[in-house]
């Protein structure tokens, strides 16, 4: 593995190709989006739910407890973290952003509940100012409300933060935010801007390095045509 791959290795996706002697980057953001990890924890308990209920309705029916019966309910005590794990990596979506030495190609997810990416691409010219931004989740703070309240109310419920553990990524481009992904969980989060800036920087540097070439004999020499250096 050179140089260049281990530094886009890990999350998320990175490939670096060549079309037509240009250098191109594309990142996939394979991420999960609260509402996602929500949907995923209810159909995870209901799951669960159905898993018991089925078990008892076959002990009540045989008038024993049988092995079918004590399997599916220890399949819904137990098997909850890894139906739950499971149902939250299939519930991940992939937003994708591609870098060239002068333009960022950008697709996005289409929002909750749909999981299919957008038709079209944006596109924006990295010559104008332009920086990759984590903001807080706009629904954090009313679901923190909600959680306070129902400690207060009933305490030693169970909770789960969705949205207090979100955050957007966002492209701020002239002055505009442009969401880019809709992230549950702050290491991926990070990890997704982090690569973003990287890239973009990273082709800031080969555009700077083209600029210092010498593209034209006379960019080089000053003097007259069929002259000696001095």
């Amino acid at each position: 593995m050179n140089a260049l791959a281990k530094v886009f290795d890990g999350e998320p996706k990175t490939e670096v190709s060549a079309e037509g002697g240009r250098t191109t980057i594309a990142v996939a953001m394979r991420h999960l989006r609260p509402y996602d990890a929500q949907s995923a924890d209810e159909v995870t308990s209901w799951l669960a739910i159905a898993a018991f209920g089925l078990a008892g309705w076959i002990s009540y029916a045989s008038m024993d407890v049988t092995v079918p019966a004590v399997a599916l309910f220890l399949g819904g005590l137990c098997g909850r973290p890894f139906v739950q794990k499971k149902l939250r990596l299939i519930g991940q979506v992939t937003a994708n952003i591609k870098f060239t030495d002068d333009c960022i190609f950008l697709q996005r997810v289409q929002k909750a509940p749909y999981w299919e990416p957008e038709p079209e691409w944006l596109r924006f010219d990295r010559a104008h100012d332009h920086r990759f931004v984590l903001i807080s989740h706009d629904r954090a703070r009313a679901e923190k409300d909600e959680i306070d309240f129902l400690t207060r109310t009933k305490p030693g419920a169970r909770v789960t933060r969705y949205y207090g553990d979100s955050w957007y990524v966002v492209l701020e481009y002239l002055g505009q935010r442009f969401d880019i992904a809709e992230v549950m969980g702050e290491r991926r989060a990070h990890a997704i801007v982090d690569r973003l800036t990287f890239c973009d920087k990273y082709m800031d540097g080969l555009a700077d390095a083209r600029k210092g070439l010498s593209m034209r004999a006379e960019d080089e020499w000053s003097g007259p045509t069929g002259s000696l250096p001095q």
